[in-house]
């Protein structure tokens, strides 16, 4: 039997639109124009690529780079995913708390309870508003891990700046330092995600890619609908799994997951 393939989290990002603007958001959505949410099928085909490839998944997630309750078919997504729920251990969805969820998408998060947990970011936007949404939630009895970004004591101490989408010109050991550093190597084990079928090992690779703000580095993600084999397509993943830095390293301040509060400002600040 050979190696064990298990993504410690990969995401589906099933929208980049967002009823927010937010000015530090992590995937750039106030910047840019939105791609079109992803349909059933198309949901479906990349579930089918990746765990043919992939053995196991600890944490699958429809989100991604908007709020995913703007999603007219987000409970159909969930029960595409449920029909893999053998080859993941928890299905994760998001919400910024800003959207009252259909009644059709709280029956299915109650359907499936037992293998969901939905983080809701609280921005402090609507109290009125977050209230109704967490009570539909929990109405539902699914696990919420709820965050709280506004105020004092909010999740991390805030955001960080991910900076200007140009090379910072970083030596091989500069990079690997800020790959070792960074949160999504050191506690995510990468923060694996795709939109289409490219998988990158995080927002700033795969949404910089994609929006042509960075150089297109086909070493940087699997794709999972090219012609090669799924055993290349395997040895990618570990290729990834183990480099020392990835080209998207340059093109990003580096201080995700920083210690230092200098480098953290208010989250959820909105612009015009």
């Amino acid at each position: 039997m050979g190696v064990i393939l298990v993504i410690p989290k990969f995401t589906i990002v099933v929208t980049t639109r967002c009823n927010l603007r937010c000015k530090l958001c992590c995937e750039y959505v106030p910047q840019n124009k939105s791609f079109s949410d992803i349909t059933i099928n198309e949901c479906e085909r990349l579930l089918l690529a990746l765990f043919n490839t992939v053995d196991h998944v600890n944490t699958l997630h429809l989100s991604g780079g908007g709020e995913p309750f703007l999603h007219s078919k987000l409970a159909d997504l969930v029960e595409a995913c449920m029909k893999y729920q053998d080859k993941f251990d928890k299905l994760m969805l998001f919400t910024n708390c800003t959207i009252i969820p259909s009644q059709e998408l709280v029956d299915v998060l109650a359907k499936h309870k037992e293998k969901i947990v939905l983080q809701v970011s609280r921005y402090g936007i609507d109290s009125g508003q977050e209230a109704e949404v967490l009570s539909k939630l929990k109405c539902a009895g699914t696990k919420l891990k709820i965050e709280k970004y506004y105020g004092e004591d909010q999740t991390f101490g805030g955001w960080v700046d991910f900076g200007a989408w140009k090379s910072q010109n970083r030596t091989s050991d500069e990079l690997v330092c800020v790959f070792k550093n960074c949160a999504v190597t050191r506690d995510m084990h990468g923060n694996w995600r795709t939109r289409d079928g490219k998988v990158h090992w995080c927002s700033r690779s795969q949404r910089g890619t994609e929006l042509e703000l960075i150089p297109h580095f086909k070493e940087d993600y699997v794709d999972l609908f090219d012609e090669t084999s799924v055993q290349e397509k395997r040895k990618k993943f570990f290729k990834l799994m183990s480099a020392k830095y990835i080209n998207a390293c340059n093109y990003c301040s580096g201080h995700q997951g920083t210690t230092d509060n200098s480098l953290r400002f208010q989250a959820a600040e909105q612009v015009r």
